[in-house]
């Protein structure tokens, strides 16, 4: 399916699911247009978009969990795709109850392709005031103000569970998360590996890409700034030296080193 059909079926998809909002509780239209919506916009590594939704009721008629009439489950089936996990289930929609600042919303990601992802804010409605929208990288403990910048990562392909988080404030004393212990349990293991962490190295005088890694090494992936996969090699061991001269033109090259326990290391380098 080309880029712009794909984008067709997903535009058709989400208008098709929006009345749900008002036809399946006979929802009158001030009630309607009384619901506070959050769109997002997600953009895969092959380029396409898909919008998620999240709308605050404000008299408290949806909640975090699912319900019926609020929430629409992601039925598609595309390589690589977000949502929002309601108890472990994808959805494209989330209605929930009133705007509450200490709530967060877990986004799942899922991927067949390695690349550049963004994460952009599209519209807010019906808000008195402007709200702050984040999204918060539990591994990398970092939050990016999505009303005035794109969240951008190159990630590698594979699920993406547990990890990315839509939040209201960068404050994180301040936001509920009903897994902290989770959540905890993976700062101290981010701690523990950031002891010895993974090497990524640019030899100028042998043009060479070394890699060392405290645990066996699962794949190398190198990428342009554009997001385009340049090479993607598989180590034996866990460090390796690979050449890079008449490989690739001089400039920037991100670099991403993911071992057998998934955990990733970027950088960027300069090859000359």
């Amino acid at each position: 399916m080309i880029k712009t059909t794909y984008l067709y079926v997903v535009a058709l998809y989400l208008f098709a699911i929006f009345p749900l909002e008002t036809s399946a509780r006979n929802t009158s239209f001030s009630e309607y247009n009384q619901i506070q919506r959050v769109r997002i916009n997600f953009t895969t590594p092959q380029g396409y978009v898909r919008q998620l939704l999240l709308g605050f009721t404000t008299d408290n008629a949806a909640s975090d969990g699912v319900d019926y009439g609020y929430d629409a489950l992601n039925i598609d089936s595309f390589p690589d795709d977000v949502s929002w996990m309601i108890n472990n289930e994808q959805y494209v929609i989330q209605g929930v109850g009133a705007f509450d600042v200490s709530k967060q919303y877990a986004l799942g990601m899922f991927f067949s392709n390695s690349g550049l992802v963004t994460i952009s804010l599209d519209s807010l409605e019906n808000f008195n005031q402007t709200i702050n929208v984040y999204i918060f990288d539990a591994q990398e403990h970092t939050f990016t103000h999505i009303n005035d910048y794109n969240y951008e990562n190159i990630l590698e392909e594979g699920e993406y569970i547990n990890r990315f988080f839509v939040t209201f404030t960068n404050d994180l004393s301040q936001i509920n998360f009903s897994n902290l212990e989770e959540l905890n349990a993976l700062s101290i293991e981010d701690s523990n590996q950031s002891l010895e962490q993974t090497q990524i190295k640019y030899l100028g005088n042998t043009k060479e890409l070394y890699v060392k890694s405290p645990n066996r090494l699962k794949n190398i992936t190198l990428f342009s700034l554009q997001g385009q996969q340049l090479l993607k090699i598989t180590p034996t061991q866990n460090i390796t030296r690979f050449p890079l001269k008449r490989k690739f033109h001089s400039g920037p090259i991100v670099v991403i080193a993911t071992d057998l326990k998934s955990h990733s290391t970027n950088k960027t380098i300069y090859s000359y």
